[in-house]
């Protein structure tokens, strides 16, 4: 049996189709068991629990040791889990979760550690402080160290993060497999009805306003577009803020807010036009594998892009799957997307960004865990 690890992830869309439903497709290709274990926060763990044992029944759900600065502790916790149910290697999501799975396998508890890296982690705690605590922004460089250099397996979302792993700390080795950031098995509006051909270019912006994703990039962008062209609409699926309430204001009636549940997004991105996924040209943003890429995608919908997104931009480029946006330079005149252009990006994802496209690198990870 192999314990998928996962540390202070809290439930959410994300955890749904990158933790648990990752899991579920591992069971299903029949190399062995893999069971979650999530340490979450001990505030709201009663819910916590309850929310991700129903996508995931057999999970174990505990609360972690209270406050970040004594993580360290929860190692006692997966301790005791692996001497209860002896586990024969652990696949462990993040650097922390790493840290605590080499412990187990220094003691001999589990033969295997798989660092699960969903991203270039010390850059991003050091551009973007996740928390304000400078020394336990200090250990997040050895800590991602560790992680690259002992691990037995690393699984990566992007060559451009293995490529940053070789670069910063000097990995050597091909003991590695890519798969980007897949769908989830919540809807993606593959059956939605195409919009009217009325004219309008709609446009959507699904996710977080937070700084980390570049909100005075899409500013840049929005603010010419809706001044240029009046046939430019907005619609901004992500939690109403002074960003998104200030160009509404702007522009009324043509640039409006919603915030759905998951399930609920697949349908409404696919009758929209180009999805945008902008983000500033940071470590962090050049490694990462954005799941909205994948479902803007499988909605239907080319993707107006940053260049140097992880191994994405690239993708845009080389496959005609929207477009490539640089700062500073206007973009073609947009228009209504065509049934044809909206198969294309269909199929696209289908074949590159489901779980079942992977089936061949996921079973090399259970091969190389459970060998």
């Amino acid at each position: 049996m192999i314990l998928y690890l996962t540390y202070n992830d809290q439930p959410s869309g994300v955890y749904w189709s990158q933790v648990t439903d990752v899991v579920e497709h591992l069971n299903g290709l029949g190399h062995g068991r893999v069971r979650l274990l999530a340490l979450v926060s001990l505030h709201g763990w009663r819910g916590s629990r309850r929310r991700i044992k129903a996508h995931s029944r057999d999970a174990i759900v505990l609360p972690m040791v209270p406050r970040m600065r004594n993580w360290r502790l929860n190692r006692w916790l997966l301790w005791v889990v692996c001497l209860l149910l002896r586990p024969k290697a652990i696949m462990a999501r993040g650097v922390m979760a790493t840290w605590m799975a080499l412990r187990m396998r220094d003691s001999g508890l589990v033969k295997r550690v798989m660092f699960d890296g969903r991203g270039a982690y010390a850059a991003e705690w050091e551009e973007y402080r996740i928390i304000d605590d400078d020394d336990l922004i200090a250990q997040f460089r050895p800590l991602e160290q560790e992680a690259v250099s002992e691990a037995d397996l690393r699984l990566a979302v992007s060559e451009a993060l293995v490529a940053h792993w070789r670069e910063r700390y000097g990995y050597r080795g091909d003991a590695h497999v890519v798969i980007p950031c897949t769908l989830g098995t919540e809807g993606t509006g593959r059956n939605a009805s195409v919009p009217p051909r009325d004219g309008r270019v709609r446009l959507v912006y699904s996710g977080s306003s937070a700084g980390w994703q570049g909100f005075s990039l899409l500013e840049e962008l929005l603010v010419p577009l809706l001044e240029g062209d009046a046939r430019v609409d907005v619609l901004f699926l992500a939690r109403r803020d002074k960003h998104v309430q200030a160009l509404m204001d702007r522009f009324p009636g043509r640039v409006a807010q919603a915030w759905l549940e998951p399930a609920e997004v697949g349908p409404v991105l696919a009758i929209q036009d180009l999805g945008i996924l902008l983000r500033e040209s940071t470590i962090t943003n050049k490694v990462s594998s954005p799941t909205k890429f994948a479902e803007y995608l499988a909605a239907g919908l080319p993707v107006i892009i940053s260049s140097g997104i992880g191994d994405f931009s690239e993708a845009v480029r080389a496959h005609g799957l929207g477009v490539v946006y640089e700062p500073g330079q206007p973009l073609a005149e947009l228009r209504s997307t065509t049934t044809e252009e909206r198969d294309h990006v269909r199929n696209f994802a289908r074949t590159h960004y489901t779980k079942a496209a992977h089936r061949i690198a996921y079973g090399r990870v259970l091969g190389s865990l459970l060998s």
